[in-house]
C-alpha cells in the first residue's frame, strides 16, 4: 500500500508539473472553506478527517464513520460573502460518499455608462457577481492505513449577462506510516474554459498527533502548496491543541503566499443528544489585502459503524462463552 501511495504522489506532481501556464478562471475555487482547516494551514490535506475532506482531500473521507455536515460563513474581502455546507457518510464497508456547495456574494455592483466623455452610474443600474460549485467526493479505504479519493465539481462564474463554467476533478491519496499521516492532491484539473485555464494546484502535507498535557492532544501539521500558474510554490506549519476534549485553539503561519500568511483560530466542542458539535472560528490575515473571518459549525451524528461494529462483537464474544459454557457440561 505504501507503493500505491508513493506512486499516486508521482502521478500527481507530473500531472501539475505539466500544467501549461497561464491566466486561471474560476479563482474563487482556491478560496479555504472550514474554520478549522483554513487556520490548521495546508497540512490539513493529511488530516481531512471530518466533512471537509470533500473540499481538502477525498481520500480522508474514509476515515468518516457517521454521517458528518458542515457549514461555514466567510466575512471575505470588500464586503462580500462566502457560504459553504458540506456533507460525508458511510455507504459501505470501505467507501465514503461526501459533497459540497459553495457560493460568493460579491454584493450589488453599480454600473457606469459614458455620456458625452462623462461616466455616470446614476444611468445604468447595477448587476450582482456571484460564483457558485458543487461537488460530488468518494473516498475509498484500501487497507488499515492508505486511501484514495476522487471528487467531480462543477462550477460558474456570473458578472451581469456574462458566465464562463466548466466540469473539474480532484483527486487524492493518503496513508499513515510509523503514526505519522500522508497526504496529496491534485485539484482542479478539466479542460480550458475559453482562453483561460482550470485553477489547477496541488498541496501535499504530513501531521501527527502528540502528547503534552494529556494523550494526543497536540496535532501538528506542515504543508506544500504549488500552483503551476506562475509556477507558485508555498509551505505552512500548523498546530491544533485541544483541552479536555472540549476547546481548541489552532494556528499556522505559510511562507511564499501572495495572501493568508497568518491564521488563527479556535473551537468549542460538546456532545448533545448523541451528537458532536464544534463551533470554530478564523481569522487570516491577507497582507496588503486586510484580513478575513469565518465561522463553522460541524456537527457529527452518532457513529452508527462504530457502534455496530462494538455490538456484533460483543454478540460474537457472548455467543463464544455460551459455547464454552455447555461444552464444559
Amino acid at each position: 500500500m505504501k507503493k500505491i501511495f508513493l506512486a499516486s504522489l508521482i502521478c500527481f506532481i507530473a500531472g501539475v508539473g505539466g500544467a501549461v501556464t497561464g491566466s486561471d478562471a474560476l479563482s474563487f475555487l482556491k478560496i479555504k472553506p472550514s474554520a478549522r482547516a483554513a487556520s490548521l494551514g495546508d497540512g490539513f490535506v493529511a488530516l481531512a478527517d471530518d466533512a471537509n475532506a470533500g473540499f481538502y482531500n477525498s481520500a480522508g473521507l474514509a476515515q468518516i464513520n457517521s454521517l458528518e455536515v458542515s457549514f461555514m460563513h466567510m466575512a471575505y474581502v470588500s464586503d462580500t460573502a462566502y457560504e459553504y455546507g458540506a456533507l460525508a457518510l458511510p455507504v459501505g464497508k470501505n467507501l465514503r460518499l461526501g459533497m459540497y456547495l459553495i457560493y460568493l456574494d460579491y454584493g450589488a455592483i453599480a454600473k457606469t455608462m459614458e455620456t458625452a466623455g462623462v461616466y455616470d452610474p446614476s444611468l445604468s443600474g447595477s448587476f450582482t457577481p456571484n460564483d457558485l460549485a458543487a461537488a460530488l467526493s468518494a473516498g475509498y479505504r484500501l487497507s488499515e492505513s492508505t486511501s484514495i479519493g476522487l471528487t467531480v465539481k462543477y462550477a460558474v462564474e456570473s458578472i451581469d449577462t456574462v458566465s464562463i463554467s466548466g466540469v473539474m476533478a480532484d483527486a487524492g491519496v493518503m496513508t499513515e506510516i510509523e503514526g505519522v499521516k500522508l497526504g496529496a492532491a491534485v485539484y482542479n484539473l478539466g479542460a480550458d474554459i475559453g482562453a483561460d485555464k482550470t485553477p489547477v494546484y496541488a498541496r501535499m502535507g504530513a501531521a501527527g498527533y502528540f502528547s503534552a498535557m494529556t494523550d494526543k492532544d497536540l496535532c501538528l501539521a506542515v504543508g506544500i502548496n504549488y500552483v503551476p500558474s506562475g509556477s507558485k510554490t508555498s509551505g505552512s506549519i500548523g498546530a491544533e491543541y485541544t483541552y479536555d476534549s472540549f476547546f481548541t485553539v489552532r494556528g499556522s503561519y505559510t511562507l511564499g503566499a501572495d495572501s493568508d500568511t497568518l491564521n488563527i483560530g479556535a473551537g468549542i466542542k460538546t456532545d448533545i443528544l448523541g451528537l458532536t458539535g464544534e463551533v470554530a472560528y478564523n481569522y487570516s490575515l491577507l497582507g496588503d489585502m486586510g484580513s478575513l473571518h469565518r465561522v463553522g459549525l460541524g456537527i457529527k451524528f452518532e457513529e452508527e459503524i462504530g457502534r455496530k461494529q462494538k455490538t456484533s462483537i460483543g454478540n460474537d464474544n457472548k455467543q463464544r462463552s455460551i459455547r464454552r459454557y455447555y461444552y464444559r457440561r
